[in-house]
């Protein structure tokens, strides 16, 4: 699996191209969100437009990115979620904790028009 990532704004795209599954690709997601983390990045989005097949290892790697981003102050975004994928998570009870968007653009915006402001 080859993994994309890209800044837009104080937001860390990352685009995963291939399949999410067990493995050497679910590695390469959480070595990605590790590198990212360690630098003081912690809004992401998860592109997952590319990605071809996912399975449950492939869920729980979208799952602990979440936690280990929110554990820093920050949140993930998923966006471009197939339509079967989406199912998937619903059935699981999951689109309450993962917050799915159309696109990129408009998941990048999300971050923005919610950002706390200081007191």
């Amino acid at each position: 699996m080859k993994v994309e990532v890209r800044n837009e704004k104080d937001v860390t795209v990352i685009v995963p191209v291939g399949s999410l599954v067990i493995g050497q690709p679910e590695q390469a997601i959480n070595e990605a969100v590790t590198r990212i983390l360690a630098d003081g990045r912690s809004r992401l989005v998860i592109d997952l437009g590319e990605v071809k097949r996912i399975d449950s290892s492939g869920i729980e790697t979208l799952l602990t990115a979440c936690q280990r981003a929110r554990d820093a102050r920050g949140d993930v975004r998923l966006a471009r979620v197939a339509p079967r994928f989406q199912t998937l998570l619903e059935i699981a009870h999951l689109t309450n904790v993962l917050k799915i968007y159309p696109d990129v653009e408009t998941a990048v915006k999300d971050f923005v028009l919610y950002t706390p402001r200081p007191s």
